[in-house]
């Protein structure tokens, strides 16, 4: 297949369909290393920040992995996994990812302070397995997210609100999508890492002193950090 140049608007969108293609007729193969942004950016006729987005993208749906000082593999040939139109919006456009922030932390913070009055036992217990369980993943080198998920999703639901979890599931898959993006930011960055470790410990301590303000405060603080380390990530690529 003959890489075609991008003309059309979305140019990120573009070239994410064009990889994917590519990868799904065995031009880059399992394990195969692609080749750097520099020489996609070429090929494709488009910049390399518009490549980057699109690697994002793809590192999201789990189709490429993203390696530390390595560059980026094709981790499997099964390319029909379904990336949210949104997600992809997100993923390459990080000002969109501020704005799905934004959003998570008007519910959040009120699942957190909620959350403080009403969890059970079992979410306490749920809760903190969600918290050891994400020091365990970034032990073994991971970005942590199922649990870093699982922690937020766990947190929901113990709010005993129906309307506010059904939001949170709603918005699930942009979570989902939005929290890798952001932890990926993480790699490599062990300091970084236990920061979001010890975050999720305070807005746990909170919740299990019934202390709703504190909660509220603590998940608030988790999401402004986050919103900060992307905001330093914009201006090391730009």
């Amino acid at each position: 297949m003959t890489i075609q140049k991008i003309r059309k608007t979305k140019v990120t969108d573009e070239v994410v369909e064009q990889l994917k293609t590519l990868i799904q007729q065995g031009f880059y193969k399992t394990g195969e290393k692609l080749p750097p942004e520099k020489e996609l950016a070429k090929q494709f006729g488009v910049s390399r920040a518009s490549i980057r987005e699109a690697l994002s993208v793809l590192s999201a749906a789990q189709i490429v992995e993203a390696r530390q000082g390595e560059g980026s593999f094709v981790q499997t040939i099964d390319v029909t996994r379904y990336i949210p139109p949104v997600a992809v919006s997100i993923l390459s456009l990080p000002e969109q990812t501020l704005h799905l922030l934004e959003v998570r932390k008007i519910l959040e913070a009120s699942a957190a302070e909620l959350a403080a009055e009403r969890a059970t036992e079992e979410d306490l217990e749920q809760l903190e397995a969600a918290v050891h369980g994400y020091l365990d993943e970034i032990q073994m080198g991971q970005i942590g997210q199922t649990n870093d998920l699982l922690f937020h999703q766990v947190l929901a639901m113990a709010a005993r609100n129906p309307v506010l979890v059904e939001m949170m599931q709603r918005i699930s898959d942009l979570v989902r999508e939005g929290m890798r993006y952001t932890l990926e930011q993480n790699m490599g960055n062990e300091e970084r890492k236990h920061e979001v470790y010890e975050e999720h410990l305070h807005i746990l301590q909170a919740i299990k002193n019934r202390n709703s303000e504190a909660a509220r405060q603590a998940m608030i603080t988790h999401l402004d950090n986050v919103r900060k380390k992307i905001l330093r990530q914009r201006q090391i690529t730009n």
